[in-house]
């Protein structure tokens, strides 16, 4: 008898099993679905998906002390308590990050709508000191970023912004920075006038792009296009202003608190976990934030399912963290005798804790999870071996490039335990399906977007 019968003969046994143990519900079984002969003859894909098991480095923005920094730079005598820039750099070594984004507003001299007001020998060796610090406590300098509106209907202020980029882009070749963050630009009053976001992105944000990537090209210097509630509100507007500037020098920095409808405040109703995922393979920076609808939203991130997704799409680059607050916050940095330590703090415990607990390959994990839940007398042998043959399809799917498959498997899986198999405790059918349930929300958000 050839592997394939004997394979195919002992998943219709594991299968009468499973219907036997469920009191014979054939529909709680397959919920409409096609049976596993029947998917695994459905055409493969071309490209296999990898999950991601390594580990990430995990940088600190900024931003994170904005309020802070931003009292020391104006010598403010009231306001959130002063912190330096030098000082946000070390207190990041000693919290545990990996890396520091030095945006560009901490750095003296810089100012949103002009030119830098200080001389550029003196940004320059501010620049190069901050350098020398990272380089001393061993952090990698991740990123930096300047303001930018390149839809604004004026084009002499489009063109400064070009202008100042490119000098912060200089700015930042000597921090050493891999890459400058810029935005696409606020959604013009003169939208409809102008012929909508089509007109305006082709028109103005796309050849102020294509200028300052193909600059930033001749000082070893990456443009990352962020996401930010305007004109790139969605992963599909984001994306396309990608691919018409058409120049590799340009990427994404997946912001994960600004997919949302275009022209909304927040995005406290949309998919962005799908967003988020979508635009993974154009991404060559995560900027974790703690509320994926916008900080005006009570929602926080799912990590696990944020991680396992990006997991699954197989991102592995730089991960800078961005924690923010609402002006409406009791514990907003203006109201804190100190900078707001703990609270970064406890945001990267999150972070790291997220990271740590989706490091094994998710499929793997629920495997896992049943060999365990079996040995400690809690699944029956007819159930476990035919949940791990389940599951164990549903990864061999997803590793050779047949997400249909592997979601089908997926939800295969729930509808088994939904029908509550006699030799499987009540424990452990909620655990598998808590599990479970998670990674088809992820695969759902990577693979069906």
């Amino acid at each position: 008898m050839s592997k394939d019968r004997m394979s195919k003969d002992r998943m219709n046994l594991e299968r009468r099993t499973l219907l036997k143990l469920a009191g014979g519900s054939a529909a709680a079984l397959t919920l409409g679905l096609p049976p596993a002969a029947a998917r695994a003859a459905q055409a493969p894909g071309t490209v296999p998906h990898h999950y991601f098991d390594g580990d990430y480095l995990v940088s600190m923005s900024l931003f994170c002390f904005n309020q802070n920094i931003d009292t020391w730079l104006r010598g403010r005598a009231n306001g959130a308590p002063p912190l330096t820039t030098a000082a946000a750099i070390d207190w990041a070594k000693a919290a545990g990050f990996d890396g520091v984004d030095i945006t560009a507003y901490y750095i003296p001299g810089y100012d949103t709508h002009t030119m830098p007001t200080l001389p550029t020998d003196q940004i320059v060796a501010f620049a190069k000191g901050l350098r020398a610090q990272c380089e001393h406590l061993n952090l990698r300098v991740t990123g930096t970023g300047a303001f930018n509106d390149f839809a604004d209907p004026n084009a002499a202020r489009r063109a400064l912004d070009v202008q100042r980029v490119q000098f912060w882009t200089d700015i930042a070749a000597v921090l050493g920075a891999p890459a400058i963050r810029v935005f696409s630009g606020v959604v013009p009053t003169d939208l409809d006038a102008a012929g909508g976001w089509a007109a305006v992105a082709q028109q103005r944000i796309v050849p102020a792009l294509q200028q300052v990537t193909a600059y930033a090209a001749t000082r070893g210097v990456r443009v990352l296009l962020q996401n930010h509630g305007d004109m790139t509100a969605t992963a599909d507007q984001t994306i396309q202003l990608l691919q018409w500037v058409g120049d590799p020098n340009i990427a994404i920095i997946d912001d994960t608190g600004y997919f949302r409808p275009f022209q909304t405040g927040d995005g406290a109703a949309y998919n962005y976990y799908s967003d988020i995922d979508k635009v993974v393979p154009y991404s060559r920076s995560i900027q974790v934030k703690r509320k994926p609808g916008g900080e005006t939203d009570s929602a926080l991130m799912d990590y696990r399912r944020l991680f396992t997704g990006l997991r699954m799409a197989g991102y592995r680059d730089v991960m800078p963290l961005e924690r923010l607050w609402a002006k409406t916050d009791p514990d907003t940095p203006k109201n804190q005798p100190t900078p707001p330590y703990q609270q970064v703090a406890d945001f990267l415990a999150e972070v790291r804790a997220g990271l740590a607990a989706t490091k094994t390959n998710a499929f793997d994990a629920v495997r896992k999870s049943i060999d365990r839940l079996g040995a400690a007398g809690q699944i029956g042998h007819g159930s476990r071996s035919a949940l791990v043959a389940l599951i164990s399809d549903a990864g061999h799917r997803y590793d050779i490039a047949q997400p249909a498959l592997a979601l089908s498997g997926l939800r295969e899986f729930l509808a088994v335990l939904a029908a509550a198999p006699a030799d499987m405790s009540a424990d452990a059918v909620a655990a598998l399906t808590s599990q479970t349930g998670g990674l088809l929300l992820a695969a759902n958000d990577v693979f069906e977007s």
